[in-house]
Protein backbone atom coordinates (compact mmCIF):
# COMPACT_ATOMS: atom_id res chain seq x y z
CA UNK A 1 0.00 0.00 0.00
CA UNK A 2 2.81 2.19 -0.66
CA UNK A 3 1.08 4.45 -3.57
CA UNK A 4 -1.78 5.00 -1.20
CA UNK A 5 -1.79 8.65 -2.14
CA UNK A 6 -3.32 9.92 -5.39
CA UNK A 7 -1.83 12.39 -7.58
CA UNK A 8 -5.28 13.71 -8.46
CA UNK A 9 -5.33 15.62 -5.06
CA UNK A 10 -1.89 17.58 -6.12
CA UNK A 11 -3.98 19.31 -9.76
CA UNK A 12 -4.40 21.85 -6.48
CA UNK A 13 -4.55 25.58 -8.47
CA UNK A 14 -3.98 28.58 -6.03
CA UNK A 15 -4.67 31.23 -8.75
CA UNK A 16 -3.95 35.08 -7.80
CA UNK A 17 -6.09 37.70 -9.17
CA UNK A 18 -5.84 38.04 -12.93
CA UNK A 19 -3.36 41.21 -13.71
CA UNK A 20 -4.47 43.89 -15.55
CA UNK A 21 -4.49 43.90 -19.38
CA UNK A 22 -1.98 45.98 -20.09
CA UNK A 23 0.72 44.04 -17.75
CA UNK A 24 1.92 41.01 -19.06
CA UNK A 25 1.25 38.27 -18.04
CA UNK A 26 3.88 36.44 -16.06
CA UNK A 27 4.77 32.63 -15.92
CA UNK A 28 2.68 31.11 -13.10
CA UNK A 29 4.85 29.61 -10.16
CA UNK A 30 4.91 26.28 -9.77
CA UNK A 31 5.30 24.03 -6.80
CA UNK A 32 5.43 20.03 -7.07
CA UNK A 33 5.12 17.63 -5.00
CA UNK A 34 6.87 13.93 -4.79
CA UNK A 35 3.52 11.48 -3.79
CA UNK A 36 5.95 8.35 -3.69
CA UNK A 37 8.09 9.48 -1.55
CA UNK A 38 5.38 11.42 0.65
CA UNK A 39 3.53 7.88 0.66
CA UNK A 40 7.07 6.58 1.44
CA UNK A 41 7.74 8.16 4.48
CA UNK A 42 4.87 9.70 6.25
CA UNK A 43 4.01 8.53 9.67
CA UNK A 44 0.24 7.88 8.68
CA UNK A 45 0.95 5.71 5.57
CA UNK A 46 3.75 3.71 7.67
CA UNK A 47 0.67 3.79 10.38
CA UNK A 48 -1.81 2.74 8.05
CA UNK A 49 0.69 -0.42 6.46
CA UNK A 50 0.95 -1.52 9.50
CA UNK A 51 -2.33 -1.78 10.65
CA UNK A 52 -3.32 -3.32 7.07
CA UNK A 53 -0.48 -5.72 7.66
CA UNK A 54 -1.46 -6.46 11.05
CA UNK A 55 -5.44 -7.29 9.77
CA UNK A 56 -4.44 -9.32 7.28
CA UNK A 57 -2.03 -11.34 9.48
CA UNK A 58 -5.22 -12.08 12.30
CA UNK A 59 -7.40 -13.17 9.62
CA UNK A 60 -4.84 -15.21 7.76
CA UNK A 61 -4.38 -16.57 12.04
CA UNK A 62 -8.24 -17.19 12.02
CA UNK A 63 -8.35 -19.18 8.52
CA UNK A 64 -6.08 -21.05 9.54
CA UNK A 65 -7.70 -23.23 11.41
CA UNK A 66 -10.00 -23.89 7.97
CA UNK A 67 -6.65 -24.82 5.87
CA UNK A 68 -5.57 -27.52 8.71
CA UNK A 69 -9.41 -29.33 8.59
CA UNK A 70 -8.78 -29.42 4.97
CA UNK A 71 -5.16 -31.17 4.68
CA UNK A 72 -6.62 -33.43 7.56
CA UNK A 73 -9.40 -34.35 5.44
CA UNK A 74 -6.56 -35.15 2.41
CA UNK A 75 -4.30 -37.12 4.87
CA UNK A 76 -7.67 -38.67 5.63
CA UNK A 77 -9.43 -39.52 1.98
CA UNK A 78 -5.50 -41.14 0.89
CA UNK A 79 -5.70 -43.23 4.21
CA UNK A 80 -9.08 -43.98 3.83
CA UNK A 81 -8.66 -43.82 -0.28
CA UNK A 82 -7.73 -48.15 -0.12
CA UNK A 83 -11.07 -49.12 1.32
CA UNK A 84 -13.21 -46.78 -1.20
CA UNK A 85 -14.56 -47.69 -4.70
CA UNK A 86 -13.41 -45.74 -7.32
CA UNK A 87 -16.95 -43.51 -7.64
CA UNK A 88 -16.78 -43.09 -3.78
CA UNK A 89 -13.06 -41.39 -3.69
CA UNK A 90 -13.96 -39.48 -7.01
CA UNK A 91 -16.88 -38.02 -5.16
CA UNK A 92 -14.84 -37.34 -1.67
CA UNK A 93 -11.92 -35.88 -3.87
CA UNK A 94 -14.07 -33.11 -5.71
CA UNK A 95 -16.03 -31.93 -3.01
CA UNK A 96 -12.68 -31.50 -0.83
CA UNK A 97 -11.11 -29.85 -4.18
CA UNK A 98 -13.99 -27.80 -4.63
CA UNK A 99 -13.98 -26.52 -0.86
CA UNK A 100 -10.03 -25.71 -1.18
CA UNK A 101 -10.69 -23.92 -4.03
CA UNK A 102 -13.58 -22.08 -2.15
CA UNK A 103 -11.80 -21.30 0.75
CA UNK A 104 -8.70 -19.93 -1.35
CA UNK A 105 -11.13 -17.96 -3.11
CA UNK A 106 -12.57 -16.36 0.35
CA UNK A 107 -9.24 -15.93 1.55
CA UNK A 108 -8.47 -13.75 -1.33
CA UNK A 109 -12.18 -11.80 -1.31
CA UNK A 110 -11.27 -11.28 2.38
CA UNK A 111 -7.88 -9.99 1.88
CA UNK A 112 -8.59 -7.66 -0.97
CA UNK A 113 -11.39 -5.90 1.87
CA UNK A 114 -9.24 -5.66 3.93
CA UNK A 115 -6.78 -3.56 1.40
CA UNK A 116 -10.07 -1.47 0.74
CA UNK A 117 -10.84 -0.94 3.76
CA UNK A 118 -6.98 0.52 4.18
CA UNK A 119 -7.81 2.46 0.62
CA UNK A 120 -10.47 3.47 2.49
CA UNK A 121 -8.94 4.61 5.31
CA UNK A 122 -6.48 6.81 2.92
CA UNK A 123 -9.09 8.36 0.79
CA UNK A 124 -10.58 10.02 4.07
CA UNK A 125 -7.34 11.87 3.90
CA UNK A 126 -7.54 13.52 0.89
CA UNK A 127 -9.46 16.91 2.55
CA UNK A 128 -6.60 16.86 4.87
CA UNK A 129 -3.61 16.40 2.47
CA UNK A 130 -5.36 18.95 0.05
CA UNK A 131 -6.07 21.40 2.97
CA UNK A 132 -2.24 21.14 3.63
CA UNK A 133 -1.27 21.65 0.44
CA UNK A 134 -3.29 24.54 -0.59
CA UNK A 135 -2.24 26.06 2.78
CA UNK A 136 1.23 25.50 1.70
CA UNK A 137 0.87 26.98 -1.48
CA UNK A 138 -1.00 29.46 -0.33
CA UNK A 139 1.55 31.11 2.06
CA UNK A 140 4.42 30.68 -0.03
CA UNK A 141 2.05 32.33 -3.23
CA UNK A 142 2.26 29.66 -5.46
CA UNK A 143 -0.31 29.51 -8.15
CA UNK A 144 -0.31 25.63 -9.08
CA UNK A 145 0.60 22.30 -7.29
CA UNK A 146 1.73 19.16 -9.40
CA UNK A 147 2.91 15.82 -8.26
CA UNK A 148 6.74 15.79 -9.40
CA UNK A 149 6.15 12.41 -11.74
CA UNK A 150 3.64 14.70 -13.91
CA UNK A 151 5.76 18.18 -13.92
CA UNK A 152 8.57 16.06 -15.14
CA UNK A 153 6.47 15.02 -17.80
CA UNK A 154 5.69 18.46 -18.32
CA UNK A 155 9.51 19.17 -18.73
CA UNK A 156 10.15 16.52 -20.91
CA UNK A 157 7.59 17.27 -23.17
CA UNK A 158 8.59 20.67 -22.96
CA UNK A 159 4.96 22.14 -22.01
CA UNK A 160 6.73 23.04 -18.38
CA UNK A 161 9.60 25.64 -17.72
CA UNK A 162 12.10 23.19 -15.42
CA UNK A 163 12.93 24.79 -11.92
CA UNK A 164 9.97 24.36 -9.70
CA UNK A 165 10.37 24.29 -6.12
CA UNK A 166 9.96 21.05 -4.26
CA UNK A 167 7.80 21.12 -1.04
CA UNK A 168 7.35 17.21 -0.40
CA UNK A 169 9.30 17.46 2.77
CA UNK A 170 7.06 20.68 4.12
CA UNK A 171 4.17 18.73 3.14
CA UNK A 172 5.23 15.65 5.00
CA UNK A 173 5.85 17.81 8.29
CA UNK A 174 2.69 18.98 8.10
CA UNK A 175 0.82 15.61 7.75
CA UNK A 176 2.88 14.39 10.03
CA UNK A 177 2.36 16.86 12.79
CA UNK A 178 -1.41 16.87 11.82
CA UNK A 179 -2.32 13.71 10.70
CA UNK A 180 0.24 11.03 12.16
CA UNK A 181 -2.53 8.10 12.59
CA UNK A 182 -5.43 7.09 10.64
CA UNK A 183 -8.05 4.35 12.17
CA UNK A 184 -8.49 1.43 9.80
CA UNK A 185 -12.74 0.97 9.38
CA UNK A 186 -14.07 -2.00 10.47
CA UNK A 187 -14.95 -4.67 8.76
CA UNK A 188 -18.07 -3.80 6.68
CA UNK A 189 -18.51 -0.30 7.43
CA UNK A 190 -19.62 1.65 4.55
CA UNK A 191 -16.68 3.91 3.60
Amino acid sequence: MKNLLRSTLLAVAVLSAAPAAADPAPPPKIAVVDLNELSQRSLVTHDLDKKVEAAKATHRQNSKYKYEALQEELRSLRVDSANLSAEERQQRQASLEERIAQTADEEKRALAAIDARGQAAMDSLQPKLQAIVKRVAEGMSVDLVLDKAAYETLVADKLAAPGANDITTLIKTFLDAEVPTVDLPAEGAKP
